[in-house]
């Protein structure tokens, strides 16, 4: 196959990236999958998480949140999206000593291979061009006195485009401060006040070889090119009735030159039925959670729905939690 064909397909592949995060402003830029919104009730309330930062999915937007969680929780999400556009989450946390906490965290996000075809349009077998980006991640959280927690994660993150890998290694880091503010002005509609800051992607960079990749074809040697993630900052506020409702905000600056704002709210009924909705920089979300108690167990299945950004398509995202 000529070289100006592949080269073609590659370009598909890395439109198909593009699309994959474009929808939150960062397409193109190493690691976009991970600003998508991953998790129900943080997607449904806009992203608007920092300062809240509960559940399996709270801490991939805030690390220091990890250290609410009180028991063994294992959560899972999944998101289709439109052009063959995946993405899905696991995690495992768990209690460790004197209010510390431990996860480990899986993020995976991926487009449907492409056939590769030669300049008389044969498929050529065994050259399918994919992308898929993968993270592990390793995250701590522990809680300092009553209201101060602090969290850090540690991953390796992976991307695959067409037999050609890069890796890097990175962290994140956040702290979450809750606040008693009844005897404020603020009582009784919302007896706490909680603070979110948090840093990700930081010294994280890909370095991209395609030397070998063209040898191995009989082609002149390839280049090496390193592209570093952009560090986010984000910072967030909540005002929270436990139980009963919350509502929250945050602001996103990234060193790509993109800011964002994220508003979201959550209803509670009984602690069995939630109601959400907020705005993803200004794009409509909404969403329902449900929980349940059993002997031994409790769990929870959180939908949200996402409206159209870049004239793709809405779409619908489900995730899974189990406490035991």
């Amino acid at each position: 196959m000529k070289k100006s064909v592949l080269i073609l397909m590659m370009t598909v592949v890395m439109l198909s990236m593009t699309a994959l995060a474009g929808d939150d402003g960062n397409g193109g830029q190493p690691g976009a999958f991970r600003d998508l919104k991953i998790g129900g009730r943080p997607s449904a309330m806009g992203g608007a998480f920092t300062a809240i930062a509960e559940g399996g999915a709270g801490y991939l937007y805030n690390p220091a949140g990890l250290a609410q969680t009180r028991k063994y929780t294992a959560a899972f999400s999944y998101r289709a999206m439109k052009l063959d556009r995946r993405l899905g989450f696991a995690s495992f946390a768990l209690p460790a000593k004197e209010e510390a906490r431990l996860s480990f965290d899986w993020l995976h996000a991926g487009t449907a291979p492409l056939e590769s075809r030669d300049e008389q349009g044969n498929i050529i077998p065994g050259e399918d061009i994919s992308y898929s980006e993968n993270l592990i991640g390793v995250t701590f959280g522990k809680k300092f006195g009553k209201i101060v927690m602090l969290g850090g994660k540690l991953f390796y993150a992976q991307n695959d485009i067409a037999n050609i890998s890069a890796y890097t290694v990175g962290i994140d880091i956040g702290a979450l401060i809750k606040i008693d503010v009844r005897k404020t002005f603020l009582y009784p509609a919302f007896p706490m006040l909680q603070i979110g800051v948090a840093m990700e992607n930081l010294g994280a960079s890909y370095r991209w070889s395609t030397g070998n990749y063209w040898i191995t074809r009989g082609r002149e040697q390839g280049a090496s090119v390193d592209e570093s993630f952009p560090a986010n900052f984000r910072t967030g506020l909540a005002l929270n009735s436990p139980s009963k409702y919350v509502v929250s905000g945050d602001l996103e600056i990234s060193t790509s030159s993109i800011i964002k704002t994220h508003l979201g709210g959550e209803y509670i009924y009984k602690r069995l039925l939630s109601l959400r909705a907020g705005l993803d920089d200004l794009h409509p979300t909404f969403g329902l959670g449900f929980f349940k108690k059993f002997s031994g167990f409790g769990a929870r299945v959180d939908f949200s729905y996402l409206t159209d950004k870049v004239d793709e398509g809405d779409d619908v995202l489900i995730s899974f939690d189990v406490v035991f």
